[in-house]
């Protein structure tokens, strides 16, 4: 079996081949780490948004009960009943 050997210059452009797609590969890793942080992120105000959700309504059940239905004016406190 006859061997044949690489020019310095096709080695070289064949290194910055590889050394090009390992630096994209490790971007997309990167990438995706990110994208893991902030869905967990997301998912986290997810819950504080239906806990917040949560107590708006109780809020609104106790205030209800206390003073009937209506709309608060928050820069007041007034209640205007239906």
């Amino acid at each position: 079996m006859e061997k044949k050997v690489l020019t310095e210059e096709e080695i070289t452009a064949l290194r910055e081949l590889n050394d090009k797609n390992k630096d994209l590969i490790n971007s997309i890793g990167r990438i995706e780490y990110q994208i893991t942080l902030l869905q967990n992120q997301k998912d986290q105000y997810k819950e504080q948004i239906l806990s917040l959700d949560k107590e708006s309504i109780n809020w609104g059940k106790i205030l209800t009960e206390k003073y009937g239905s209506g709309q608060i004016n928050l820069e007041t406190g007034e209640i205007v009943l239906d």
